[in-house]
């Protein structure tokens, strides 16, 4: 039997504080105030009141997977579906060139798929056309008909505080599993063999919304994942560009160093395949709403032996209740 359990980390570290653009971490206010006050007094900010802030994530954090199991629950008796075929994976989602891409997998070596592919080679980051436009315009017009229901709503993670948390949508148990296990795991056991290991076995999965007055832009960070994947739903949009660096601990790689950053623009449908822990944000926007997909595939095999949030071997407990989410499995 598998258990599913948290590094205790989750509570202390990685917490976002968007107006000094840093991931902190909390252990006790003495800690906070000796740390941060600095940089926090520079950015003209009150330490007490960002203090609040980060004890109000702490708290939200304790409760997040009983939440969620609340609000999934609610959202299933009360939200009516605009398309409910979608709820269900098809091959006719797909677009052509991604069924090709995924037939190649079995028969192909790395370096062969990796031609198959477009992106950067050497930094190990790929893109690649995932879903049809029809499919994109469905889900999109799906996930505007949630936003105006009345019903409970989580937002994606402390950077995102616009968008949709797939699960709770009830997009897991016939879209998403499947498309883990079936299309995403091939492709990343031939690409990043050793941030799969013995299987992606878990996800988190969610949409993003970039909008002028709501979030415009996402700071320099890695991922909770294994393996990332980020597909663009919808085009009418200005700027909002991708910078990818290095990997987590591989160099400063701020952005704006054009020595580790390189640029990535979105195209409607395609997807931006690269490793959790490879370092990147995105430009504001300047136009319009940008949709996207997020997919974070976790392989417990690997973050058994390291923690993606505080870089160690997880000090693991068992987590409130509800999604798996941030999770290491023990067997």
């Amino acid at each position: 039997m598998t258990v599913f359990a948290r590094c205790k980390c989750f509570l202390k570290t990685n917490i976002f504080v968007k107006e000094i653009n840093q991931h902190i971490k909390y252990a006790s206010d003495a800690q906070f105030v000796l740390e941060y006050s600095s940089v926090i007094q520079s950015a003209g900010l009150s330490v007490d009141e960002t203090l609040k802030q980060v004890k109000e994530e702490v708290a939200r954090r304790k409760n997040v997977f009983s939440d969620n199991k609340k609000r999934s629950e609610e959202i299933k008796i009360k939200y009516k579906r605009l398309h409910p075929e979608i709820f269900k994976l098809q091959e006719n989602y797909f677009h052509e060139k991604f069924l090709e891409i995924t037939k190649l997998v079995s028969n192909s070596s790395p370096d062969q798929l990796a031609l198959q592919l477009e992106g950067n080679k050497q930094k190990r980051y790929y893109s690649f056309p995932v879903f049809s436009n029809k499919f994109c315009d469905l889900l999109l017009e799906e996930l505007k008909n949630f936003e105006n229901a009345d019903v409970p709503k989580g937002r994606p993670n402390s950077m995102n505080k616009h968008g949709v948390l797939l699960d709770e949508l009830g997009f897991n148990e016939e879209f998403l599993n499947a498309f883990r296990t079936e299309y995403l795991q091939p492709i990343a056991v031939k690409l990043f063999p050793e941030y799969v290991l013995d299987g992606l076995d878990t996800h988190k999965a969610f949409v993003v919304k970039y909008k002028i007055g709501e979030d415009v832009d996402l700071g320099w960070h890695h991922d909770n994942a294994e393996v990332t994947l980020n597909i663009a739903l919808n085009e009418g949009f200005d700027e909002g560009s991708l910078y990818i660096g290095p990997m987590a601990g591989e160099g400063k790689g701020v952005a704006g160093s054009e020595s580790t950053v390189e640029e990535y623009s979105h195209k409607k449908g395609w997807g931006l395949l690269h490793r959790g822990l490879q370092m990147h944000g995105a430009m504001p926007i300047e136009y319009g709403e940008r949709y996207n997909m997020i997919i974070w595939a976790r392989s417990s095999s690997v973050r058994n032996l390291n923690c993606p949030m505080c870089m160690k071997k997880p000090d693991l407990e068992p987590p409130d209740t509800g999604r798996i989410d941030r999770l290491r499995a023990l067997s």
